[in-house]
């Protein structure tokens, strides 16, 4: 499978879904297309969705690496004792409902603002 994915990632039409992904500047970005190629990769095998999160663990747990051959992340602009971005947030309610809200809502003026963030990929 993890073979499969290289070929589809590689691929002329999936290079093109990154870079299209890349170019928009919408939310969606290459982790998006790197995602649906997994997905795609799946169903090629007859695997359920449901087991994506055992599929990316799977290379972890085997010492093979999912995906960092090419990977297409890149150095961001921020730089430390910069000023923060006002980039919407999403959270979970206790109710399980989801919100969105600016980042800079979340900080208090009398404590520093610290964010503990994590990657699906």
């Amino acid at each position: 499978m993890l073979k499969r994915e290289n070929e589809l990632r590689l691929s002329k039409d999936v290079q093109r879904r990154f870079e299209e992904a890349e170019r928009s500047g919408s939310t969606g970005d290459w982790m998006e297309v790197a995602s649906e190629v997994q997905k795609e990769v799946l169903a090629e095998f007859n695997v359920p969705e449901k087991a994506l999160n055992a599929y990316r663990c799977a290379a972890n747990k085997h010492g093979i690496s999912l995906y960092v051959k090419y990977n297409r992340a890149r150095e961001g602009y921020l730089r430390v004792g910069a000023k923060a971005p006002d980039v919407p947030v999403v959270s979970v309610e206790k109710d399980g409902s989801i919100r969105s809200h600016p980042l800079l809502e979340c900080q208090q003026a009398d404590r520093p603002l610290v964010i503990i963030a994590g990657s699906i990929s």
